[in-house]
């Protein structure tokens, strides 16, 4: 009988990715209160060879005390920095809550490309923020760049000086603090 080799479809796409990964990252605080989006965007493209300052990209994406950033003006300002190298990114809302969608989509961007995304999170819901931070539903930015699919873990830097830096995490509960709206900005080649 003749043997058929299965291309890679949508499916198993995360099981080629290795079993665990960590981007080599040099990791930024947030330079005010209100930078967490530049922060962790100015982190991630250093991983693409791209440095840029968190203020250069607060200016571009009209960050503001008040108001933060907003994904709408942030996503295409990163897509400016990407687009010569062959990659781009866009906010995705299907890992909220799914541990399996979230490791699936950190694998595929830390493990294959080797690159880190920005993550969408309720700022008072992370376990090293609890109690610490005021308020209900505080949008909040960080990158992960690491995962363990054995101990179903994800290693996240989160800019906010106070309690961030460098944090491991159970998958099921980082799925459970992404922001429904927009979970992350999804790293995919363009």
């Amino acid at each position: 009988a003749p043997t058929s080799t299965p291309s890679p479809s949508a499916s198993t796409k995360g099981l080629l990715s290795p079993l665990k990964y960590k981007v080599s990252l040099k990791g930024q605080y947030q330079t005010t209160n209100y930078y967490c989006v530049p922060a962790s965007s100015s982190m991630s493209l250093s991983t693409f060879g791209v440095k840029v300052s968190q203020s250069t990209l607060a200016k571009k994406m009209k960050t503001t005390a008040s108001g933060g950033t907003k994904g709408k003006y942030a996503i295409p300002v990163i897509n400016t920095y990407l687009k010569s190298k062959g990659y781009k990114v866009s906010s995705t809302t299907d890992a909220d809550g799914n541990a399996l969608k979230l490791m699936d989509r950190v694998s595929t961007q830390v493990g294959e490309l080797h690159k880190a995304p920005v993550l969408a999170v309720w700022m008072e819901q992370l376990p090293w923020n609890k109690g610490k931070v005021k308020g209900e539903k505080v949008g909040h930015a960080i990158i992960a760049y690491g995962y363990d699919k054995l101990a179903n873990t994800i290693t996240v830097y989160d800019p906010w000086k106070p309690t961030g830096g460098s944090h491991t995490i159970s998958a099921s509960t980082l799925a459970k603090v992404l922001q429904s709206g927009g979970n992350m900005y999804y790293i995919s080649k363009s």
